[in-house]
């Protein structure tokens, strides 16, 4: 099964706004005084076409936050399943964590528990 290529595309432009979310974190962290929304600044480098809409977390602090539309039948479980070990691997740099997945129904819950156990490469996002 090879991806499709718009869900590589989709992949690659989550890779690439991690990339930048990872920088203009470090930023953030390296200099508190200047109270960086280092989300935003990074959606905005990436060159995203959607205005971003900031978000906080409990403590006040800015929460990196994207949203995937993606049709019917258009494999969002896979991209979610990709999405969270881009978000691991490129964001975290960790290749653990703990993940919240809430499905709607048994079928959706079977469909994820396979997409997540498939480690086949040829379903990775182009490095």
């Amino acid at each position: 099964m090879q991806l499709k290529e718009y869900q590589r595309r989709a992949l690659e432009t989550i890779r690439s706004y991690l990339e930048l979310l990872a920088v203009w974190r470090k930023k953030a962290e390296d200099n508190p005084d200047l109270e960086i929304d280092f989300p935003a600044k990074a959606w905005e480098k990436a060159g995203m076409a959607r205005r971003y809409l900031p978000r906080k977390n409990g403590l006040g602090q800015p929460l990196p936050t994207f949203c995937m539309k993606v049709p019917t039948g258009g494999g969002k479980t896979l991209l979610a399943v990709k999405t969270v070990d881009l978000f691991n691997t490129v964001y975290r740099k960790r290749q653990t964590g703990l993940v919240l997945w809430i499905v709607p129904t048994t079928q959706i819950y079977r469909q994820t528990i396979q997409h997540l156990k498939d480690r086949d490469p040829s379903l990775q996002a182009a490095s």
